[in-house]
This record gives structure tokens, sequence and C-alpha cells, in this order.
């Protein structure tokens, strides 16, 4: 979005606008009343949130579009899409001044799982396909998978349809979330830290977009337990941008730093030092077709 828009629905989201005009109010005299912003303010928000599309007019008075329904409904992750969670980083970044200080981000708002969740499931077909068909061009035989920190499930969804046997791990909070969507979905749930353990006996371990996420001795820890996940000639295949390789990938860094506690991105020689420490061999990197990303591979030993 246009960094105004963004900023306009964040601060509807901040001064009430939005809880109002979605539960409450229909009139800018209204929304006013039950906020402690200015008439004109509403009056001026509205009207821009119309022109948006996420609010239209219904015998004079406001109402939610389906556009909007991100903005307060949380039920179902895969209708939230991208526009909360840009909301959650743009309050991060507003922060990050004092992040420099301190080291320190904001503790995360109630619903940040919930609203980086939406904006996750909203990956586009084409790059889901793209990292899976990478992932498995390594290893054709494999029947075992591993997606670790696979979020809403759309690589593993991908991977089941393709007909392996998937296992997706992610923190708790993530998992109870996954339980209420991905039901009918052939993929077996594990929450778990994968910085501390994982699973063992797996073929493939999938990694996408989890590595910028952590800082270095946590990825050190990550793909150590990769190594361990997997069986003897198992192949590990992360999914990120590589610093070096894809152009705007300091600036992600960037917004690592406003974002997480310790995330940031790597270069080809880290992830190479991380996947060396770990015991692969036949380490390589490779760009993901269609996408910005590169695929980290690296192949455990079969004796």
């Amino acid at each position: 979005m246009d960094y105004r828009e963004l900023c306009l629905l964040w601060a509807a989201r901040e001064t009430g606008i939005v809880d109002a005009v979605m539960f409450h109010a229909g009139t800018p005299e209204e929304v006013a009343a039950e906020t402690d912003v200015t008439e004109r303010s509403a009056r001026i928000t509205l009207s821009a949130m119309a022109e948006l599309g996420f609010l239209e007019t219904v015998d004079g008075e406001y109402e939610a579009t389906n556009r909007a329904l991100g903005l307060f409904a949380k039920t179902d992750v895969r209708s939230i899409g991208t526009v909360p969670h840009q909301m959650d980083c743009l309050d991060r970044w507003f922060s990050l001044p004092e992040t420099m200080r301190t080291g320190t981000p904001p503790e995360h708002s109630d619903s940040w799982t919930t609203n980086f969740m939406g904006a996750m499931a909203t990956v586009d077909e084409t790059t889901v396909r793209s990292a899976v068909t990478e992932a498995v061009h390594e290893y054709p035989e494999a029947e075992r998978v591993l997606d670790i920190g696979g979020g809403p499930g759309s690589f593993s969804t991908e991977f089941a349809r393709r007909g392996y046997d998937v296992t997706l791990l992610d923190r708790p909070d993530v998992i109870d979330i996954d339980r209420k969507f991905l039901e009918r979905e052939p993929v077996a749930l594990v929450s778990g830290d994968a910085t501390d353990d994982l699973p063992t006996g797996f073929d493939l371990a999938f990694c996408a977009r989890v590595a910028h996420a952590l800082g270095p001795e946590e990825n050190r820890e990550l793909v150590a337990n990769v190594y361990d996940a997997l069986d003897p000639g198992g192949v590990a295949v992360f999914i990120d941008h590589v610093r070096g390789r894809t152009d705007g990938a300091a600036m992600f860094g960037a917004h690592m730093l406003a974002v997480t506690e310790n995330g940031d991105t790597y270069t080809a020689d880290q992830f190479r030092e991380w996947f060396d420490d770990a015991g692969f061999e036949t380490f390589e990197i490779r760009d993901v077709p269609g996408t910005n990303q590169q695929a980290v591979v690296g192949h455990r030993p079969r004796h």
C-alpha cells in the first residue's frame, strides 16, 4: 500500500475509529462521539477508507466491505490479508529509534501472530510451487517431509498434494491456529521450537522464510537440528533472501531489526559455515525461479 494509506489505516485502528465504524457507529458524528477524535477527523478518515474500498455507504451510513474483514475478523486467517500485519509492522517501525537504543523491539500485540499468519497465507501459488519444486528436485525419491516454521501451511499442503508424507512444525500459538483450518489437510501438526530440537526420520527438511527471523547463533542451532532430523542421505532446503544475492536483502534486514529480537539477512558464507559445522556436504545456493529468493541446499552424507 501507499505509505499514506497504511498510515491512515494504522491511525484509524489506534484511535478506535476502525472498531467504532465496524461495530457501533455509521456516521462521522457517531464515530467522533464513540472515540476521542474530532468530527473533521472522523469525516475525512471515513471518506478515505471508503475510497480505499474498506467502507461503503448504505442508506447514508458507512458499513464495512469484504475488504475490511481482516481489520476486525480473526477467525479464519485466510480472510485477514496483508494489511493488518503491515499495520503491526508500521507500529514497530515507529518504535525503531527506541529499538535501536535498547536492542529490544516492543512486545507483540495480542493479534500479532494471527495477523502475521494472515499475511503469510497470501503467498502466491507460483511462489509456493516454485519453492516446493526446487526442494523436491533435490530428492525426488523422498517420502517424508518436515516443513519447519511452516506457518499457515501453504508449502505443507503443496507437498501433500504431490503425495508426500508431511509434518509441519511451528510454535504452539501458530499450531493452535493451524488446527482450525488444516484439519482436513493430510498434514501432521507438531508444536515446538526448531532451535531446541526437531522430530527425526525425515528425507527432506524444508524451511522457508525462517532464517531471517533468527539470530546467527539461533540459525547455527537450527541447522544442526535439521541435520539430526534427517535420515542419512536426506536433504535440507532453506528458502530465504541471501544477502549479496537478492536485491533489497540488506533493507529486509533492517525490517528484521524493527520487528524481531535477533533477526537479519545473511550471506552465502554465513549459511555455508552453519551447514558445514552441522556436517552437511555438497552445499549450494540457487535462485528460485520466479521469485526474489534463494534455495540454500545441503545434503546429509549417506554414511
